[in-house]
């Protein structure tokens, strides 16, 4: 082997990152949030109501994230068997309040639906009330 040349290879790790070239650091450009669905926040009604039946218990971070999910599906499957209800009974584009009545009976069980109808009145009641003042 008269003709060949031996490479020496460093055999520590300091050795090996010198004698390798320096990488170059390339910033990421971000990307906009006009692609990104922004997900609804319902932590401060949570809360609210929480302070409101339990005013000495506290929620962690964890359990409001939970809590939230919780009322985003919910409201998705109030929803979406409302948008059902409403393709059924014709050219209508406007969501009524026997809509999503009939989606929380459809929806809720047993004492759930009792609750959410009455409530859904009651609301409904006191918007109507204080719109025409």
């Amino acid at each position: 082997m008269s003709g060949s040349k031996k490479t020496k290879t460093p055999t520590t790790a300091k050795a090996a990152a010198a004698a390798t070239p320096a990488k170059k650091t390339t910033t990421k450009k971000r990307k906009s949030k006009a692609g990104k669905s922004v997900k609804p926040n319902f932590n401060t009604y949570i809360y609210r109501v929480l302070k409101e039946t339990h005013p000495s218990i506290g929620i962690t971070k964890k359990s409001m994230g939970i809590m939230n999910d919780f009322v985003i599906d919910m409201m998705d499957k109030l929803a979406s068997e409302a948008k059902h209800d409403l393709g059924i009974s014709g050219k209508e584009k406007t969501l009524r309040e026997w809509h999503l009545n009939t989606a929380v009976k459809l929806v809720l069980p047993g004492e759930l639906k009792k609750h959410g109808v009455s409530e859904g009145t009651k609301a409904i009641r006191n918007f109507n009330a204080n719109r025409k003042k």
